[in-house]
């Protein structure tokens, strides 16, 4: 991933996750947002699986991948597995949004 994709899919995680993470928005590479996405998604996994539901839905990850996350064996593989899912999605969007605004 580029460092422009990279802010915009760090902008578009931080609006559809609803967070108020500078940090999220500051990082500089895929590993590193990826680390961070991993923690929001363990904290909700764990805290609060309704909203990660519904950021799912409102990202449009597929449901069939969401179910394969989820069911990922070894069980601390579903945040990484889950996180990955929404770069891919976010990246998606970024690059369509430039496709389609030139």
């Amino acid at each position: 991933m580029k460092n422009n994709d990279i802010a915009e899919v760090s902008l578009l995680i931080t609006k559809d996750l609803s967070l108020d993470d500078q940090e999220l928005v500051q990082l500089s590479t895929t590993d590193q947002l990826k680390s961070r996405l991993t923690q929001v998604i363990t904290y909700l996994l764990d805290k609060d699986f309704e909203r990660l539901l519904r950021v799912m839905y409102r990202i449009d990850i597929n449901e069939e991948k969401l179910k394969a996350a989820l069911a990922s064996n070894p069980p601390e593989d579903i945040a990484p597995n889950i996180a990955q899912l929404i770069l891919e999605r976010e990246l998606q969007k970024v690059q369509t949004r430039r496709k389609y605004s030139s």
